[in-house]
């Protein structure tokens, strides 16, 4: 079976050197699952790092992040190491046990985790990401299917819920340049060397897979989950948010600078991981009809009908009263189509609303852009989780 995952391997590969485009995990041309990194809901696209799926949910109440099933956890066969530790052993070739049940034009096809991860990661990382930074979401990616495949040695690519690039999309590749394609096969390259470094190396907390959630810039700080998430703490970012003068923004000055989208218009960033969104009265007022049981919103009348309640301690809202209802700072977010929930309103602009935001995704677990940034400090791809995830064990398994 090993050598048919091999197979596999290459044909996936040669493929893959024809699209920068991925597919969703169930090999269907339309159908992804959104948002970094990578988000939204099940069904919609995002590529911030799982940053908007059906997992969220679990963590705060909103959607955005990791799917949260496959709660039953495999305790046993971790030959590991602590989480502190700065390398990893390799293992007695474990790590190409478990297989990902592919189903491609009425064909079956089996490939091991670690065969069927450069695919993943190539879809969920830009190509500025360094080797560590890599080694971090291969890490990352690993953990997350252990997760779902919890004691079971097989799991179908559908239930991963996955953007994946594969063959499905080789005839994209017709609109490809030489150097783009050239560019990819660099990318799957690195992608694979990272997935072969850290082979069969996961994160565990209590013995437990983690939810691995990531996104690709954080406000300034991550965010903390619930109580069922212990290794979900806020810590600073500081690479993530950087001011106009080349300083990082402060806590205080969080929503003061961001990107700025006119009607359905353009976006304009107006610092590192800050940006700005201006809205007519009426577009905005129409947007906010995107909200379930929608308030009816006199244009005329908007500045004194929004109101931010409640942020959590990395700055992103949590509750936002429109007119007479009380909505998520999730809700507002996707109603408004903006990068994040970290975002402050300004209404006192004579028939303009200006929304500001911070960072790009939901703010929980790793930040892609914080681990490239310590990865070119000389961080370890160790060192970045241990960071980003407090009190892990990395084991290899």
């Amino acid at each position: 079976m090993r050598k048919i995952g091999i197979v596999a391997a290459v044909v996936f590969v040669a493929s893959w050197m024809f699209s920068l485009f991925c597919m969703h995990a169930a090999g269907q041309a339309g159908g992804t699952v959104k948002e970094e990194n990578g988000s939204v809901v099940s069904g919609e696209s995002v590529l911030d790092g799982y940053g908007q799926t059906e997992v969220e949910r679990s963590v705060s109440g909103q959607t955005t992040g990791w799917d949260s099933n496959g709660d039953s956890q495999d305790s046993g066969k971790t030959a590991g190491w602590n989480g502190n530790s700065h390398s990893a052993d390799q293992g007695d070739g474990e790590a190409y046990s478990r297989r990902i049940i592919l189903e491609r034009y009425g064909v079956r096809t089996y490939l091991s985790v670690e065969d069927y991860l450069p695919g993943v990661m190539v879809c969920q990382t830009g190509p500025e990401m360094g080797m560590e930074a890599l080694k971090c979401q291969a890490v990352i990616a690993r953990t997350y299917i252990y997760r779902q495949m919890g004691e079971r040695e097989e799991i179908q690519e559908e239930e991963l819920d996955l953007d994946y690039l594969g063959d499905d999309t080789a005839r994209a590749g017709n609109t490809l340049t030489v150097h783009q394609k050239e560019e990819l096969a660099k990318r799957l390259e690195q992608c694979r060397q990272a997935a072969e470094t850290t082979a069969g190396v996961v994160m565990k907390y209590e013995d437990r897979y983690i939810l691995p959630l990531f996104h690709e810039r954080s406000a300034g700080r991550t965010r903390t989950g619930e109580a069922d998430y212990p290794y979900l703490q806020s810590v600073e970012s500081k690479w993530d948010v950087v001011g106009n003068d080349g300083n990082k923004t402060s806590q205080e000055q969080q929503g003061s600078e961001l990107e700025t989208r006119t009607g359905a218009g353009a976006a304009k960033e107006v610092a590192a991981g800050v940006s700005e969104v201006s809205f007519s009265l009426s577009e905005f007022a129409q947007r906010i009809k995107n909200l379930s049981d929608a308030p009816s919103l006199d244009p005329g009348r908007i500045s004194s009908e929004i109101q931010i309640v409640k942020r959590d301690d990395a700055g992103y809202v949590l509750q936002i009263k429109i007119g007479p209802r009380t909505y998520t700072g999730d809700d507002v977010q996707y109603a408004l189509d903006l990068p994040s929930s970290c975002f402050t309103i300004d209404t006192r602009t004579s028939g303009t609303i200006t929304v500001t935001v911070k960072g790009r995704g939901h703010g929980y677990g790793l930040s892609q852009n914080g681990a490239q940034a310590m990865a070119e400090e000389g961080w370890s791809y160790s060192d970045i989780l241990n960071y980003y995830y407090k009190n892990i064990s990395l084991m290899t398994e």
